[in-house]
């Protein structure tokens, strides 16, 4: 403990500057943006994004960099060796590992098991467990839990999970009894500023962004704009995390009727993702699957409507005047509310986005007052 605070040591595959993994980084971002003034958060993580062949630039490698409202100690990649997370696990309070199928996890677990890491250790399980995630390398995931689940590799650890469907979800493959908590991710802190955006009947700026993966259904939207009449401006943010499938999206992309506009900006890094979405009158998102969504939160934040699918813990649009929620299969629907969009004028228009934007303060605000962090950070002394 430094100047009366708890030194929570948190282990990730990467961290700020980073900005590729999307839902891991913004998540922890988050989390010491809100918290790092009741706690001293270290981090130690790889020290390039994801793909890269470089380190970032202008950081101490092997050494701790201050970043934000936590100090990082960044390793080159396979740098998680065992001696390097015993030296800082046994200087920590608390150690919180992100996953449990990386080099980093598996190391930290095998260390708390022989009984050389003294500290709790609490598993975020960041969504893996979830069955469409779980399905991604199976036969791997599958061997890994089995094996451990018989060596007692997860005896001694606590999970953190964001909702009670995700503690059932990790329960299928590991069982768990009440060594678990729910933290729900904490959302990007919201600024104050009113957005206005101009709005023409018969026009809609459409935007996408997220990892160009099959899971996060970027084909899915393209076939749904195939069928929509309205003049939109399509925009697609985000990096290619798999090139077979940007190919497969590219193919339809080129298949867009005439009143359909599409470009592809490529990468935005996370600082500049709201002002992005700032530009945008919709949010198409029908994603297989979210653990959070922060894209989600900061597209609403951004004063977008939100038409997503029903694969994450989001709820309540319709109701509350700023979005629609359908089945991926839905396609149908998914259209009648694009169309619907385009349709409005300026005033209609704007009242959606207000709504969106003040729903999603107030949320953070709440979200961020009730945290379930700080009971996992408190209960061990």
């Amino acid at each position: 403990m430094t100047n009366g605070k708890k030194d929570i040591l948190i282990i990730m595959g990467r961290y700020l500057p980073g900005y590729k993994d999307g839902g891991p980084v913004r998540s922890i971002q988050n989390l010491v943006d809100y918290l790092g003034e009741e706690y001293n958060f270290r981090i130690l993580t790889c020290d390039r994004d994801h793909g890269d062949t470089q380190a970032y630039p202008n950081i101490k490698v092997n050494d701790w960099n201050h970043i934000g409202n936590a100090q990082v100690y960044y390793v080159p990649p396979k740098g998680f060796g065992y001696k390097i997370i015993r030296t800082l696990t046994n200087q920590a309070d608390l150690v919180y590992v992100c996953g449990c199928f990386n080099d980093y996890a598996i190391n930290t677990l095998l260390l708390k098991r022989l009984g050389m890491i003294k500290k709790p250790v609490v598993v975020a399980a960041m969504g893996l467990f979830s069955p469409m995630e779980f399905k991604l390398k199976y036969r791997k995931k599958k061997l890994f839990t089995t094996i451990f689940n018989l060596t007692g590799m997860f005896k001694n650890i606590y999970w953190s999970a964001t909702t009670q469907m995700e503690v059932q979800e990790i329960n299928q493959q590991i069982k768990i009894r009440n060594n678990y908590f729910i933290a729900e991710d904490l959302p990007r802190k919201v600024d104050n500023e009113i957005i206005i955006k101009p709005k023409e009947v018969g026009k809609l700026k459409v935007v996408w962004i997220s990892r160009i993966a099959p899971k996060k259904n970027l084909l899915g939207a393209i076939k749904i704009l195939q069928h929509v009449k309205s003049q939109i401006e399509f925009t697609i943010y985000g990096p290619v995390h798999v090139p077979e499938y940007w190919n497969m999206c590219l193919e339809e992309l080129n298949k867009l009727p005439a009143n359909i506009e599409w470009r592809y900006e490529g990468d935005v890094e996370s600082e500049l993702v709201v002002a992005s979405l700032k530009k945008h009158h919709v949010f198409l998102f029908p994603t297989l699957g979210e653990n959070y969504g922060h894209v989600i939160q900061e597209a609403l934040s951004a004063g977008c409507a939100a038409v997503i699918s029903d694969q994450t813990p989001w709820e309540c649009f319709e109701e509350n005047g700023f979005g629609h929620i359908f089945s991926v299969n839905e396609v149908t629907k998914f259209i009648e509310v694009i169309e619907n969009y385009a349709e409005m004028e300026q005033m209609q228009y704007q009242i959606v986005s207000f709504k969106a934007f003040n729903y999603v303060k107030d949320k953070s605000i709440k979200a961020s007052n009730n945290t379930g962090y700080r009971k996992i950070f408190n209960v061990f002394h």
